[in-house]
């Protein structure tokens, strides 16, 4: 996802479509593998239908993908997911530096050097400048770049996927700020309101044994807590849905994303 106010600062200025020509064609790379040798940080973010390619072409389950040190995960934007370990470069790159998963490549390794504008209908493709080392590449179609079967429903799963982590993101938020701000008014309120308050849910013997100064600083605490786990419980959720649980390769990966964002879905109406 990109964030700037002004898109001429990373970009040509131009948006694209699936449709149209851009000068990105490397021509195979021509032997060139610095993007995948670079230490890229956690850029490479990997969204449940990279997962899905990934794991049949790497032959390995999620969760050995993360004990082979293939892929880590990271907060990002507030939120865990996974991305490739990029800090000594790209772990699958073969002896040749060529990728061993070339086939089944996650998306954002497909877009480069393009890259997605969010906007309220979607997304537009938009050509970073800067990014690819090489200058004399030719023009292609977006979507022939691309190579993704079927990219219209790709298309409608990445504007789908987008969409629910901006819910994940502002789900953890608000159990965080609910705390906070439970936290604050204890902080704040009178001895008088604090005493009536214990009564209310049964604190009154812990108010009496602990003082009405350590039992405000402890059930502020246990508010950030219980919202710490709050959070963790939600990402715990979404990981183990959209990546922890095995894809079955022989079948539609778009219908069981939307089978696991039902399921996904449910469960989070259950944590507060």
């Amino acid at each position: 996802m990109l964030r700037y106010d002004d898109i001429n600062e990373i970009s040509d200025g131009r948006l694209y479509s699936e449709n149209d020509m851009v000068r990105v064609d490397t021509n195979g790379c021509e032997g060139c593998s610095k993007c995948c040798e670079s230490d890229m940080g956690n850029s490479i973010v990997l969204d449940p239908y990279d997962i899905f390619h990934m794991t049949e072409g790497a032959g390995k389950t999620f969760d050995e993908l993360l004990v082979s040190f293939l892929v880590e995960l990271d907060m990002i934007d507030n939120i865990v997911l996974p991305h490739i370990k990029m800090d000594n470069g790209c772990g699958f790159l073969n002896a040749d530096k060529r990728c061993s998963i070339h086939k089944y490549r996650p998306s954002i390794c497909r877009l480069f050097p393009l890259g997605r504008l969010y906007n309220d209908k979607g997304f537009d493709y938009i050509l970073q400048t800067g990014e690819c080392i090489k200058d004399n590449c030719s023009k292609i179609k977006v979507d022939k770049w691309l190579g993704i079967e079927d990219l219209p429903r790709h298309s409608a799963f990445i504007n789908k996927w987008h969409r629910f982590l901006q819910f994940e993101r502002k789900k953890v938020r608000e159990i965080i700020e609910r705390a906070e701000n439970e936290a604050m008014r204890i902080s704040s309120i009178s001895e008088e309101a604090l005493t009536v308050y214990a009564g209310i849910i049964g604190d009154s013997e812990m108010l009496d044994e602990k003082g009405i100064d350590k039992y405000r600083i402890e059930k502020c605490a246990a508010f950030r807590e219980e919202a710490q786990e709050g959070s963790k419980a939600v990402m715990k959720i979404v990981l183990r849905i959209f990546y922890m649980e095995e894809y079955k390769h022989s079948e539609d990966f778009f219908t069981q994303f939307d089978e696991r964002l039902k399921k996904c879905l449910s469960e989070l109406r259950r944590i507060n």
